[in-house]
């Protein structure tokens, strides 16, 4: 799905495209600047989003133009996120804190539950009679719970650091985002998706949501903010975005 915004400026004489990268709240955009006449605003059907400007455009003014287009690239990430959750998700392995462990499914008069063995294999518990498609909602709880056990210590750990108060965490399921702040409330949301991912990359989240207390948007500051308290945190969106 594409959005186009033409100009009439010239097109340069250069001929190679240049990558980089544009972060725009929790959204990565692909940047190429190339030899078009307007702006191109493209969503692909993994999810990759791409924008394509003349070599003179500046940054800022590239991401005005996104900015001014979330809406319309909510709405499309939503539509391929909905599409995917209609395909059978396959369960025969699944990741854990950045690890992707074996499964293997048994049936047990216990109540369903998740428990990673000594062969590091992650075994899932149903009661007889309890269809495979129940899997999924069984190990969303176990990843809702590993989470409470992880993230409120980190949290009491970046407290006194930050200088700001957490008053509630919440976990939910969220199609575009990590985590999200309400900084009137101090409440913070986090991704169930979250368990899946790396411990570095679960104290990046935590540390970008705390700092929402301190600044509420992406700008200078915020990136200051994030800077001072956790250097490398670039890196860790990198790999907690191609991941």
């Amino acid at each position: 799905m594409d959005f186009w915004l033409r100009k009439n400026s010239k097109i340069s004489g250069k001929s190679n495209a240049q990558s980089s990268k544009l972060q725009i709240e929790d959204l990565e955009i692909n940047l190429i600047r190339k030899d078009v006449r307007g702006m191109r605003l493209s969503v692909r059907p993994d999810g990759e989003l791409r924008l394509s400007i003349p070599y003179l455009i500046s940054d800022e003014t590239a991401r005005t133009f996104v900015e001014s287009k979330l809406p319309w690239i909510r709405m499309h990430l939503q539509r391929i996120n909905r599409q995917k959750a209609q395909e059978p998700e396959d369960l025969s392995a699944i990741s854990y804190l950045g690890t992707r462990y074996q499964t293997q499914l048994f049936y047990h008069r216990i109540a369903p539950r998740v428990i990673i063995d000594s062969s590091e294999r992650i075994c899932i518990f149903l009661k007889p009679g309890t269809p495979e498609t129940e899997m999924p909602k069984v190990l969303d709880a176990w990843y809702r719970t590993e989470l409470k056990k992880i993230i409120p210590p980190l949290i009491k750990e970046w407290e006194p650091i930050l200088g700001v108060k957490v008053n509630a965490i919440q976990f939910k399921r969220m199609k575009t985002r990590w985590g999200t702040c309400n900084v009137i409330d101090h409440r913070i949301w986090l991704n169930v998706e979250l368990a899946k991912k790396s411990f570095p990359c679960i104290e990046y989240i935590v540390v970008h949501e705390m700092c929402h207390l301190l600044e509420r948007g992406h700008g200078a500051r915020f990136k200051a903010c994030m800077d001072k308290f956790l250097p490398g945190w670039k890196e860790l969106r990198k790999e907690l975005n191609d991941r």
